[in-house]
């Protein structure tokens, strides 16, 4: 993060209402951000190795994710040179099926 500069965060998630949860929570607090939302797993890639000047100052990843779940793009994140160093915060709104 640049001085002065808003941080930048990239939320990938696909629940729209859980996107408008968390930007109605930033807003809440005194930091000023930049929040960027991609709504699944193969769009938070592309987006990611198509800005590699504009990387987040943390990545918020949903793991239940369609088309690349999230665990998926963990992986490539991290086996990634260019990528492995993005702080990620990993969350999920689903209940596996075994606990219950």
């Amino acid at each position: 993060m640049k001085d002065n500069a808003p941080f930048n965060i990239l939320l990938a998630d696909d629940d729209t209402d859980d996107c408008f949860l968390f930007e109605k929570a930033l807003k809440e607090i005194p930091i000023a951000t930049h929040l960027t939302t991609v709504s699944n797993g193969e769009v938070l890639m592309d987006y990611l190795l198509k800005n590699p000047m504009n990387l987040p100052d943390v990545l918020f990843l949903d793991l239940s994710m369609p088309r690349k779940t999230g665990y998926e793009c963990l992986i490539e994140i991290k086996e990634n040179k260019k990528l492995e160093a993005i702080p990620i915060i990993v969350f999920t709104t689903s209940i596996p099926s075994n606990i219950g």
